[in-house]
């Protein structure tokens, strides 16, 4: 946990506090205008590391409310927030299933099976074999290779 967010939690309790809530756009700008004492700097990189985290990222959906430093609604999560936040935690899901491969790598055990690939093992479906399209044609043999080649060779030559 970043080192600013507890005392941001300790200077407002009913903005910072759990379960999250969406925060005012610029809130920032709010907590530094009202604690000149405290490094922007600071201030920036909590709010940051707090905003960046899962738990606040899936609080972001659409019609939520956003609160300000006392803890009243003052605006609305949009739509394009909602999608924003969720490209976010997708793309935190695949950096930790890159991680969990390369620690399992190095530790020299084999690479986690992804979940889908996992539940197709556990629980076949039977159904799935007769909902896969027919092939139209059988593959050819290797006499029907050589006339195929044969009538490519005699196209190419007649083309010239």
């Amino acid at each position: 946990m970043h080192e600013g967010i507890p005392q941001l939690a300790e200077l407002y309790p009913s903005c910072f506090r759990q379960p999250r809530q969406p925060l005012k756009i610029g809130i920032h700008n709010d907590i530094v205008a009202r604690h000149p004492e405290l490094r922007p700097s600071l201030i920036a990189s909590a709010l940051k590391t707090y905003t960046r985290s899962l738990g606040y990222l899936e609080t972001l959906t659409a019609g939520a409310a956003r609160i300000d430093l006392e803890g009243n609604p003052v605006g609305t999560v949009t739509a394009a927030d909602e999608e924003d936040a969720k490209r976010k935690i997708a793309k935190a899901a695949k950096r930790a299933a890159a991680e969990a491969i390369q620690d399992s790598k190095k530790a020299g055990q084999p690479a986690a099976i992804p979940v889908e690939e996992r539940a197709r093992q556990q629980n076949p479906i039977p159904e799935a074999k007769s909902r896969q399209p027919a092939q139209a044609e059988p593959p050819l043999g290797l006499s029907g290779l050589k006339a195929a080649a044969q009538a490519r060779r005699a196209r190419l030559v007649a083309a010239k």
